[in-house]
């Protein structure tokens, strides 16, 4: 009688990559995804941030010394000259001396318009290229950092159009009396070139040029043009 035996071969295993190390895996790879675009927006906010912050410095920086030129003009014509309120204004009364009509003398109005205009231009154009120095504390937005740091150097390109404009005004000054007053409104047009975009801005400097106190009746002609 034969016995068999039969060996029982030794159960073969097939070793594949598990599902843990795999998950692991994708999971590493979308944080490093997701800390990426929120890194990426985040140096775009910041950037958008910086920019905004710069060309508002940067226009501020640029209105103020237009300002400062065209005031300077101003003053300088002014005082070369003797512009008094009869200069540009004259009274004409009836027979018992009460004013009855305020004439404005045009032609020495736009006489003084056009040398202030002229003046301007020429001073506006001395800013045509600036260099601003905006400290770096302002660029982090942190009130506690404002004017600290070194400064950051920006240079711009200023465009200005210039212009002049006339206006009159009768208003009450108090009991019988009135106020006529001439005034030249200096405008300039400003637009700033950065070196990552444009921006505009507007000036306006008023300048009285003639301020009568009138007594008695008011006059039936407020302006009479010449």
């Amino acid at each position: 009688m034969h016995i068999r035996r039969r060996h029982r071969s030794a159960p073969k295993y097939t070793y594949t990559q598990g599902s843990e190390p795999t998950s692991a895996k994708k999971a590493l790879n979308l944080t490093l995804l997701l800390t990426l675009a929120a890194l990426c927006l985040f140096l775009s906010g910041a950037v958008m941030f910086l920019k905004t912050l710069s060309s508002q410095i940067a226009v501020s920086d640029a209105s103020d010394i237009v300002i400062d030129k065209v005031n300077s003009a101003i003053a300088d014509i002014l005082a070369s000259g003797d512009y008094d309120g009869d200069y540009f204004v004259s009274f004409e009364k009836n027979s018992s001396g009460e004013i009855t009509a305020i004439s404005s003398n045009m032609a020495r109005i736009n006489a003084l318009s056009a040398q202030i205009l002229d003046r301007v231009v020429g001073a506006a154009t001395d800013t045509h290229t600036l260099t601003v120095k905006i400290p770096a504390g302002n660029l982090t937005g942190i009130s506690l950092l404002m004017g600290r740091g070194p400064a950051v150097p920006v240079q711009i390109i200023v465009l200005t159009s210039s212009r002049v404009e006339f206006s009159n005004s009768i208003v009450t000054a108090g009991i019988n009396q009135t106020k006529h007053q001439i005034n030249l409104n200096v405008i300039v047009d400003i637009d700033i070139l950065i070196p990552w975009g444009t921006e505009s801005a507007q000036v306006v400097t008023e300048v009285l040029i003639a301020d009568t106190v009138v007594v008695g009746k008011v006059p039936d002609t407020y302006l009479n043009m010449q």
